[in-house]
């Protein structure tokens, strides 16, 4: 597979593709099997989307704030810059502030917006991982691949078994806690980042303590 294709005189990474063609999966396969109604179905979609493209938004800010001298001396040339993993925690931070913005802080909306995203996200990142192999581009993680795979059963056999907050929350913990193990062994990607080891200890700490917040506010 080429590295990149030329039109004209845009340059379009192949990887890009990769990724791209990868949501779209994504999205058709929750489509699919969302146990949704049709409408409710197609506004979750419409919510993942504009989730994507908010955090798109996010990593170019991220990616401007982490080149920031570079961006004030010559910002056309930021476009070259490749967003690293600083530009994606920044990202991450932003989204979720979009998230409490956008469902105005209600529990039940967030948890089914994380729902709908995790299906995309996991058969997102399974997709890229898997053409990635195939195609030789770029190494890729087989455990990462299982684990991926793993949530995906999940997701699919027990979506009408288990409440909505109990899948995202134990898809959440897998997904960490397995990158983390993970991360101790190799270096760990999710797509193109590389990430740190805290970050996927950051996560499974916060939803461990939300768990417990959970509980307690039930009681």
């Amino acid at each position: 597979m080429p590295s990149a294709w030329l039109i004209g005189p845009l340059v379009i990474k192949s990887e890009l593709v990769i990724l791209l063609a990868s949501f779209i999966v994504g999205i058709i396969f929750f489509r699919t099997i969302s146990s949704y109604s049709k409408i409710t179905t197609k506004q979750k979609t419409d919510e993942v989307i504009n989730l994507l493209i908010v955090f798109v938004l996010a990593l170019w800010i991220g990616k401007i704030l982490t080149n920031f001298s570079t961006f004030i001396t010559d910002p056309i040339s930021i476009l070259a810059y490749p967003s690293d993993s600083a530009a994606f925690y920044i990202a991450n931070i932003l989204s979720v502030i979009y998230v409490q913005i956008k469902t105005k802080r209600a529990y039940h909306q967030v948890i089914a917006l994380l729902y709908a995203f995790l299906i995309v996200f996991f058969t997102a990142s399974f997709t890229y991982g898997f053409i990635q192999l195939i195609a030789g581009t770029a190494a890729f993680s087989l455990p990462y691949l299982g684990l991926l795979l793993l949530l995906l059963i999940l997701f699919v056999l027990q979506q009408d078994k288990l409440a909505k907050e109990k899948l995202v929350l134990i898809g959440l913990v897998t997904w960490s806690i397995g990158q983390w193990l993970l991360s101790i062994f190799s270096e760990t990607t999710v797509f193109q980042f590389y990430l740190s080891h805290w970050f996927y200890g950051a996560i499974s700490l916060a939803v461990i303590l939300l768990c417990i917040y959970r509980k307690r506010v039930k009681k």
